[in-house]
Protein backbone atom coordinates (compact mmCIF):
# COMPACT_ATOMS: atom_id res chain seq x y z
CA UNK A 1 0.00 0.00 0.00
CA UNK A 2 2.89 2.33 -0.77
CA UNK A 3 1.08 4.64 -3.19
CA UNK A 4 -2.54 3.57 -3.24
CA UNK A 5 -5.03 0.77 -3.15
CA UNK A 6 -8.12 0.27 -5.30
CA UNK A 7 -10.64 -2.51 -5.64
CA UNK A 8 -14.18 -3.78 -5.36
CA UNK A 9 -16.11 -3.75 -2.08
CA UNK A 10 -17.42 -7.22 -2.90
CA UNK A 11 -13.84 -8.58 -2.84
CA UNK A 12 -12.32 -6.34 -0.18
CA UNK A 13 -14.93 -5.03 2.30
CA UNK A 14 -15.05 -1.56 3.84
CA UNK A 15 -14.16 -3.02 7.24
CA UNK A 16 -11.00 -4.54 5.76
CA UNK A 17 -10.03 -1.21 4.14
CA UNK A 18 -10.55 0.68 7.41
CA UNK A 19 -8.54 -1.88 9.34
CA UNK A 20 -5.64 -1.75 6.89
CA UNK A 21 -5.48 2.07 6.95
CA UNK A 22 -5.62 2.10 10.75
CA UNK A 23 -3.06 -0.63 11.34
CA UNK A 24 -0.57 0.90 8.92
CA UNK A 25 -1.32 4.44 10.23
CA UNK A 26 -1.77 5.80 6.73
CA UNK A 27 -2.41 9.42 5.75
CA UNK A 28 -4.46 10.11 2.65
CA UNK A 29 -7.92 10.17 1.07
CA UNK A 30 -10.23 7.18 0.70
CA UNK A 31 -12.94 7.51 -1.95
CA UNK A 32 -15.88 5.13 -1.94
CA UNK A 33 -18.42 4.80 -4.75
CA UNK A 34 -21.70 2.87 -4.75
CA UNK A 35 -24.42 3.36 -7.38
CA UNK A 36 -24.84 7.15 -7.61
CA UNK A 37 -23.24 7.84 -4.21
CA UNK A 38 -19.63 8.96 -3.80
CA UNK A 39 -18.00 9.86 -0.49
CA UNK A 40 -14.52 10.79 0.68
CA UNK A 41 -12.86 10.03 4.00
CA UNK A 42 -9.66 11.81 4.99
CA UNK A 43 -7.17 10.08 7.27
CA UNK A 44 -4.21 11.42 9.22
CA UNK A 45 -1.80 8.86 10.65
CA UNK A 46 -4.53 6.19 10.64
CA UNK A 47 -7.18 8.41 12.28
CA UNK A 48 -10.30 9.81 10.63
CA UNK A 49 -10.26 13.58 10.09
CA UNK A 50 -13.52 14.03 8.17
CA UNK A 51 -15.99 12.05 6.06
CA UNK A 52 -18.48 13.63 3.66
CA UNK A 53 -20.12 13.25 0.25
CA UNK A 54 -17.59 13.98 -2.48
CA UNK A 55 -17.79 17.21 -4.50
CA UNK A 56 -17.20 16.60 -8.19
CA UNK A 57 -17.54 20.09 -9.66
CA UNK A 58 -16.83 23.56 -8.31
CA UNK A 59 -20.51 24.39 -8.67
CA UNK A 60 -21.64 21.44 -6.51
CA UNK A 61 -23.13 22.24 -3.11
CA UNK A 62 -20.58 22.12 -0.32
CA UNK A 63 -21.51 19.14 1.94
CA UNK A 64 -20.65 21.01 5.14
CA UNK A 65 -22.66 24.05 4.03
CA UNK A 66 -25.62 21.82 3.21
CA UNK A 67 -25.37 20.18 6.64
CA UNK A 68 -25.22 23.57 8.37
CA UNK A 69 -28.46 24.54 6.59
CA UNK A 70 -30.16 21.25 7.43
CA UNK A 71 -29.21 21.66 11.11
CA UNK A 72 -30.56 25.22 11.21
CA UNK A 73 -27.17 26.88 11.72
CA UNK A 74 -27.27 28.77 8.39
CA UNK A 75 -29.96 29.89 5.97
CA UNK A 76 -29.81 28.54 2.43
CA UNK A 77 -28.99 32.03 1.13
CA UNK A 78 -26.10 32.40 3.59
CA UNK A 79 -24.65 29.03 2.59
CA UNK A 80 -24.85 29.87 -1.13
CA UNK A 81 -23.33 33.31 -0.55
CA UNK A 82 -20.47 31.83 1.50
CA UNK A 83 -19.78 29.15 -1.11
CA UNK A 84 -19.68 31.68 -3.95
CA UNK A 85 -17.31 33.93 -2.01
CA UNK A 86 -15.12 30.93 -1.09
CA UNK A 87 -14.62 30.13 -4.77
CA UNK A 88 -13.52 33.70 -5.47
CA UNK A 89 -11.28 34.03 -2.40
CA UNK A 90 -9.87 30.47 -2.31
CA UNK A 91 -11.01 30.21 1.30
CA UNK A 92 -12.68 27.33 3.13
CA UNK A 93 -16.37 27.60 3.93
CA UNK A 94 -15.86 27.04 7.65
CA UNK A 95 -13.38 29.92 7.83
CA UNK A 96 -15.73 32.16 5.86
CA UNK A 97 -18.83 31.62 8.02
CA UNK A 98 -16.86 31.89 11.27
CA UNK A 99 -15.23 35.16 10.14
CA UNK A 100 -18.70 36.51 9.26
CA UNK A 101 -19.93 35.66 12.75
CA UNK A 102 -22.70 33.46 11.35
CA UNK A 103 -21.51 30.30 13.12
CA UNK A 104 -19.10 29.76 16.00
CA UNK A 105 -16.03 27.53 15.72
CA UNK A 106 -17.51 25.10 18.24
CA UNK A 107 -20.72 24.80 16.25
CA UNK A 108 -18.80 24.26 13.02
CA UNK A 109 -16.81 21.48 14.67
CA UNK A 110 -19.94 19.86 16.06
CA UNK A 111 -21.75 19.87 12.69
CA UNK A 112 -18.62 18.60 10.93
CA UNK A 113 -18.39 15.67 13.36
CA UNK A 114 -22.11 14.99 12.86
CA UNK A 115 -21.58 14.87 9.08
CA UNK A 116 -18.64 12.50 9.55
CA UNK A 117 -20.65 10.13 11.77
CA UNK A 118 -23.60 10.10 9.37
CA UNK A 119 -21.35 9.44 6.37
CA UNK A 120 -19.44 6.57 8.00
CA UNK A 121 -22.67 4.99 9.24
CA UNK A 122 -24.01 5.16 5.69
CA UNK A 123 -21.00 3.60 3.95
CA UNK A 124 -20.71 0.77 6.48
CA UNK A 125 -24.14 -0.41 5.28
CA UNK A 126 -23.06 -0.53 1.64
CA UNK A 127 -22.86 -4.03 0.21
CA UNK A 128 -21.38 -3.18 -3.17
CA UNK A 129 -19.27 -0.55 -4.86
CA UNK A 130 -15.61 0.34 -5.24
CA UNK A 131 -12.88 2.00 -3.23
CA UNK A 132 -9.75 3.97 -4.04
CA UNK A 133 -7.20 5.08 -1.43
CA UNK A 134 -4.47 7.56 -2.31
CA UNK A 135 -1.66 8.31 0.11
CA UNK A 136 -1.18 12.10 0.27
CA UNK A 137 -0.86 14.95 2.72
CA UNK A 138 -4.11 15.95 4.43
CA UNK A 139 -4.31 19.53 5.71
CA UNK A 140 -6.55 20.25 8.69
CA UNK A 141 -6.65 22.30 11.88
CA UNK A 142 -7.88 19.51 14.16
CA UNK A 143 -5.93 18.53 17.27
CA UNK A 144 -4.46 15.10 16.42
CA UNK A 145 -5.22 13.98 19.96
CA UNK A 146 -8.96 14.45 19.37
CA UNK A 147 -9.09 12.28 16.25
CA UNK A 148 -10.49 8.77 16.59
CA UNK A 149 -8.48 5.86 15.21
CA UNK A 150 -9.96 4.08 12.23
CA UNK A 151 -10.20 0.82 14.22
CA UNK A 152 -12.26 2.51 16.98
CA UNK A 153 -14.63 4.11 14.49
CA UNK A 154 -14.94 0.78 12.70
CA UNK A 155 -15.88 -1.02 15.93
CA UNK A 156 -18.46 1.61 16.86
CA UNK A 157 -19.84 1.67 13.32
CA UNK A 158 -20.23 -2.09 13.05
CA UNK A 159 -22.01 -2.13 16.43
CA UNK A 160 -24.48 0.50 15.16
CA UNK A 161 -25.08 -1.40 11.92
CA UNK A 162 -25.81 -4.55 13.94
CA UNK A 163 -28.23 -2.72 16.26
CA UNK A 164 -29.89 -1.01 13.27
CA UNK A 165 -31.18 -4.38 12.09
CA UNK A 166 -33.21 -4.64 15.31
CA UNK A 167 -35.06 -1.31 15.07
CA UNK A 168 -34.61 0.08 11.55
CA UNK A 169 -37.86 -1.51 10.34
CA UNK A 170 -39.85 0.64 12.81
CA UNK A 171 -38.82 3.80 10.91
CA UNK A 172 -38.73 2.48 7.34
CA UNK A 173 -38.20 5.82 5.55
CA UNK A 174 -36.76 9.19 6.52
CA UNK A 175 -39.40 10.81 4.29
CA UNK A 176 -42.22 9.65 6.59
CA UNK A 177 -44.05 12.12 8.81
CA UNK A 178 -45.17 11.23 12.35
CA UNK A 179 -47.59 12.73 14.83
CA UNK A 180 -47.67 12.51 18.62
CA UNK A 181 -50.32 10.27 20.17
CA UNK A 182 -48.87 9.77 23.66
CA UNK A 183 -47.32 11.74 26.51
CA UNK A 184 -43.58 12.04 26.94
CA UNK A 185 -43.96 11.85 30.74
CA UNK A 186 -45.12 8.24 30.38
CA UNK A 187 -42.03 7.41 28.35
CA UNK A 188 -39.74 9.25 30.81
CA UNK A 189 -41.22 7.31 33.74
CA UNK A 190 -40.23 4.03 32.10
CA UNK A 191 -36.70 5.41 31.66
CA UNK A 192 -36.32 6.93 35.12
CA UNK A 193 -32.98 5.11 35.53
CA UNK A 194 -31.59 6.72 32.36
CA UNK A 195 -29.13 9.60 32.43
CA UNK A 196 -30.50 13.17 32.36
CA UNK A 197 -28.65 13.71 29.08
CA UNK A 198 -30.47 10.81 27.40
CA UNK A 199 -33.86 12.07 28.61
CA UNK A 200 -33.08 15.62 27.44
CA UNK A 201 -32.15 14.39 23.97
CA UNK A 202 -35.31 12.29 23.75
CA UNK A 203 -37.52 15.16 24.90
CA UNK A 204 -35.89 17.53 22.41
CA UNK A 205 -36.63 15.11 19.59
CA UNK A 206 -40.18 14.47 20.80
CA UNK A 207 -40.97 18.20 20.84
CA UNK A 208 -40.15 18.46 17.11
CA UNK A 209 -42.69 15.84 16.01
CA UNK A 210 -45.64 17.91 14.80
CA UNK A 211 -47.32 16.01 11.96
CA UNK A 212 -45.58 18.18 9.34
CA UNK A 213 -41.82 17.64 9.56
CA UNK A 214 -40.33 14.52 8.00
CA UNK A 215 -38.07 12.12 9.88
CA UNK A 216 -35.13 13.53 7.92
CA UNK A 217 -35.92 17.09 9.03
CA UNK A 218 -36.56 16.17 12.66
CA UNK A 219 -33.31 14.20 12.94
CA UNK A 220 -31.29 16.98 11.27
CA UNK A 221 -32.68 19.71 13.53
CA UNK A 222 -32.09 17.60 16.64
CA UNK A 223 -28.41 17.14 15.65
CA UNK A 224 -28.43 13.67 17.17
CA UNK A 225 -27.21 11.93 14.03
CA UNK A 226 -28.98 9.42 11.81
CA UNK A 227 -28.37 6.42 14.08
CA UNK A 228 -29.20 7.95 17.47
CA UNK A 229 -32.09 10.05 16.16
CA UNK A 230 -33.74 7.13 14.35
CA UNK A 231 -33.21 4.82 17.33
CA UNK A 232 -35.05 7.23 19.64
CA UNK A 233 -37.89 7.60 17.11
CA UNK A 234 -38.10 3.80 16.95
CA UNK A 235 -38.35 3.73 20.77
CA UNK A 236 -41.18 6.28 20.59
CA UNK A 237 -43.07 4.22 18.06
CA UNK A 238 -42.58 0.99 19.99
CA UNK A 239 -43.84 2.73 23.15
CA UNK A 240 -46.93 4.03 21.32
CA UNK A 241 -45.95 7.72 21.60
CA UNK A 242 -46.01 8.43 17.86
CA UNK A 243 -47.69 7.05 14.78
CA UNK A 244 -47.11 7.66 11.07
CA UNK A 245 -49.41 10.00 9.21
CA UNK A 246 -50.81 8.88 5.88
CA UNK A 247 -49.62 10.99 2.93
CA UNK A 248 -53.09 12.44 2.36
CA UNK A 249 -53.23 13.60 5.99
CA UNK A 250 -49.89 15.37 5.58
CA UNK A 251 -51.09 17.05 2.38
CA UNK A 252 -54.32 18.17 4.09
CA UNK A 253 -52.35 19.68 6.97
CA UNK A 254 -50.07 21.50 4.55
CA UNK A 255 -53.08 22.79 2.58
CA UNK A 256 -54.68 23.90 5.85
CA UNK A 257 -51.51 25.79 6.82
CA UNK A 258 -51.45 27.54 3.42
CA UNK A 259 -55.14 28.37 3.74
CA UNK A 260 -54.58 29.78 7.23
CA UNK A 261 -51.82 31.99 5.89
CA UNK A 262 -54.12 33.08 3.06
CA UNK A 263 -56.93 33.94 5.49
CA UNK A 264 -54.43 35.79 7.65
CA UNK A 265 -53.32 37.79 4.61
CA UNK A 266 -56.95 38.70 3.74
CA UNK A 267 -57.68 39.72 7.31
CA UNK A 268 -54.49 41.78 7.32
CA UNK A 269 -55.55 43.60 4.14
CA UNK A 270 -59.00 44.21 5.64
CA UNK A 271 -57.47 45.67 8.80
CA UNK A 272 -55.23 47.95 6.74
CA UNK A 273 -58.25 49.12 4.74
CA UNK A 274 -60.24 49.78 7.92
CA UNK A 275 -57.32 51.57 9.50
CA UNK A 276 -57.16 53.84 6.42
CA UNK A 277 -60.89 54.51 6.03
CA UNK A 278 -61.98 54.79 9.66
CA UNK A 279 -60.09 58.04 10.41
CA UNK A 280 -61.53 59.60 7.23
CA UNK A 281 -65.07 58.59 8.24
CA UNK A 282 -64.56 60.01 11.74
CA UNK A 283 -63.16 63.27 10.36
CA UNK A 284 -66.09 63.59 7.97
CA UNK A 285 -68.56 62.95 10.79
CA UNK A 286 -66.90 65.55 13.01
CA UNK A 287 -66.99 68.03 10.16
CA UNK A 288 -70.73 67.55 9.76
CA UNK A 289 -71.38 67.88 13.50
CA UNK A 290 -69.22 70.97 13.83
CA UNK A 291 -70.65 72.57 10.70
CA UNK A 292 -67.33 73.07 9.02
CA UNK A 293 -63.95 71.62 8.28
CA UNK A 294 -61.95 70.14 11.14
CA UNK A 295 -59.33 72.30 12.83
CA UNK A 296 -55.93 71.55 11.33
CA UNK A 297 -53.21 70.16 13.59
CA UNK A 298 -50.32 72.32 14.66
CA UNK A 299 -47.41 72.26 12.17
CA UNK A 300 -44.80 69.62 12.99
CA UNK A 301 -47.07 67.85 15.47
CA UNK A 302 -47.98 64.22 14.71
CA UNK A 303 -50.28 62.33 17.05
CA UNK A 304 -50.88 58.58 17.01
CA UNK A 305 -54.32 57.64 18.28
CA UNK A 306 -54.82 54.69 20.63
CA UNK A 307 -56.50 52.69 17.84
CA UNK A 308 -53.46 53.15 15.60
CA UNK A 309 -51.14 52.16 18.42
CA UNK A 310 -53.08 48.94 18.89
CA UNK A 311 -52.95 48.31 15.15
CA UNK A 312 -49.20 48.90 15.15
CA UNK A 313 -48.59 46.61 18.12
CA UNK A 314 -50.67 43.82 16.60
CA UNK A 315 -48.94 44.08 13.23
CA UNK A 316 -45.50 43.96 14.88
CA UNK A 317 -46.41 40.83 16.84
CA UNK A 318 -47.67 39.21 13.64
CA UNK A 319 -44.32 39.76 11.90
CA UNK A 320 -42.42 38.44 14.92
CA UNK A 321 -44.57 35.29 14.99
CA UNK A 322 -43.97 34.80 11.26
CA UNK A 323 -40.20 35.00 11.90
CA UNK A 324 -40.45 32.27 14.56
CA UNK A 325 -42.53 30.10 12.20
CA UNK A 326 -39.99 30.59 9.37
CA UNK A 327 -37.09 29.53 11.59
CA UNK A 328 -38.98 26.46 12.83
CA UNK A 329 -39.86 25.31 9.31
CA UNK A 330 -36.69 26.35 7.43
CA UNK A 331 -34.17 25.75 10.19
CA UNK A 332 -32.74 29.28 10.23
CA UNK A 333 -33.56 32.97 10.16
CA UNK A 334 -34.58 34.55 6.83
CA UNK A 335 -32.00 36.77 5.10
CA UNK A 336 -34.48 39.69 5.25
CA UNK A 337 -38.13 40.32 6.07
CA UNK A 338 -39.18 40.26 2.41
CA UNK A 339 -38.39 36.53 2.43
CA UNK A 340 -41.39 36.05 4.77
CA UNK A 341 -43.72 37.39 2.08
CA UNK A 342 -41.95 35.51 -0.72
CA UNK A 343 -42.33 32.18 1.10
CA UNK A 344 -45.96 32.90 2.07
CA UNK A 345 -45.56 33.30 5.84
CA UNK A 346 -47.16 36.76 5.68
CA UNK A 347 -48.81 38.86 3.00
CA UNK A 348 -46.81 41.60 1.29
CA UNK A 349 -48.98 44.21 2.99
CA UNK A 350 -48.18 42.83 6.44
CA UNK A 351 -44.64 44.22 6.16
CA UNK A 352 -45.97 47.75 5.77
CA UNK A 353 -48.17 48.62 8.76
CA UNK A 354 -50.95 51.25 8.91
CA UNK A 355 -48.55 54.21 8.92
CA UNK A 356 -47.07 52.99 5.60
CA UNK A 357 -43.51 52.79 6.82
CA UNK A 358 -42.00 49.30 6.37
CA UNK A 359 -40.62 47.22 9.18
CA UNK A 360 -36.97 46.38 9.26
CA UNK A 361 -34.87 43.90 11.21
CA UNK A 362 -31.47 43.61 12.82
CA UNK A 363 -29.35 40.61 13.78
CA UNK A 364 -28.48 40.32 17.44
CA UNK A 365 -26.71 37.61 19.42
CA UNK A 366 -30.09 36.08 20.26
CA UNK A 367 -31.25 36.05 16.63
CA UNK A 368 -33.32 38.37 14.46
CA UNK A 369 -35.03 41.33 16.11
CA UNK A 370 -38.01 43.01 14.44
CA UNK A 371 -37.80 46.81 14.73
CA UNK A 372 -41.02 48.74 14.50
CA UNK A 373 -41.19 51.57 11.93
CA UNK A 374 -41.09 54.37 14.47
CA UNK A 375 -37.69 53.25 15.83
Amino acid sequence: MGIGLSGSLEDFGIADVFQLIGQQRKTGVLELVSANRRVQLRFDDGAVVTAAPAVGRATDTDPLGDMLVRCGALTRDQAEQAQNECRAAAQTLETMVVDRGWVSEDEIRGVEELLTRNTIFEVLRWESGSFDFRAQDVEHSRDPGTLLAAEQILMDGLRMVDEWRAFGHLIPSDANVYQRVGRFETYAEDLRDSTPEKLERAQRLFSMIDGRLSVRRVVDLSRLGNFDGTRILADFREAGLIKPMNPEGVRQLQRHSRAQRGRGANIGRLRVALATLLPLILLATLAVWSGGAPTPMEPGRIEMRSFERLQEAYATRRVRKALDAYRFVEGGWPPDLQELAIRGFVSEGALTPPLSRPYYSARRAEGVVVLAPEH
